[in-house]
């Protein structure tokens, strides 16, 4: 039977009460450079070259902290696959075995990732992801503010490849 063969974490999507207190956080303290928002409740941030290892995301208004005993909330966490052709196998292989799959598949604006979201035996979600954006000396690349409000910066494919109903989010992102 196919079994994955991820090739490394990839990234971390945290949610978090200010996320301009967050991403002063990461920048100062941390060492993080930030790749791109989305408007201004999402950002993708990076220690090496690939385009994100960890994103922000802000809570909505009225959103509590974590009480005592509680950890902060994960959104979801990442690992690599080699290609697309991997990321196919994979996803087949979740529907065999009857794994709930969260979203996808599909193609990031921000990052140029595809993505493959599923739940874990407790309810976390994972994500398989190729083909991350690359920012080197040779690739340079300057941030940029994606409009959340348009279908192309959460799927390029325009949800054609989804095999599950999108999230509302993104389904009130849908052209008319």
């Amino acid at each position: 039977m196919y079994r994955p063969k991820p090739l490394k974490l990839g990234h971390i999507v945290l949610k978090v009460q200010d996320i301009k207190k967050s991403v002063a956080f990461y920048t100062d303290v941390v060492g993080l450079e930030v790749s791109d928002w989305i408007n201004d409740h999402m950002v993708f941030m990076r220690a090496g070259s690939d385009h994100h290892d960890m994103a922000l995301l802000q809570l909505p208004p009225g959103a509590t902290p974590a009480p005592e005993g509680h950890y902060p909330s994960v959104e979801h966490f990442s690992y690599q696959l080699a290609d697309l052709k991997e990321m196919e196998q994979a996803l087949t292989m979740l529907q065999e075995r009857g794994i709930e799959i969260d979203r996808g598949l599909g193609k990031h604006g921000p990052g140029e990732n595809t993505f493959l979201v599923f739940k874990d035996p407790d309810g976390n979600n994972v994500e398989f992801y190729t083909d991350m954006r690359q920012i080197d000396e040779e690739h340079p690349y300057e941030a940029s503010v994606w409009d959340g409000n348009v279908l192309e910066t959460f799927d390029q494919w325009k949800l054609e490849k989804f095999v599950v109903e999108p999230p509302d989010r993104v389904k009130a992102t849908i052209p008319k």
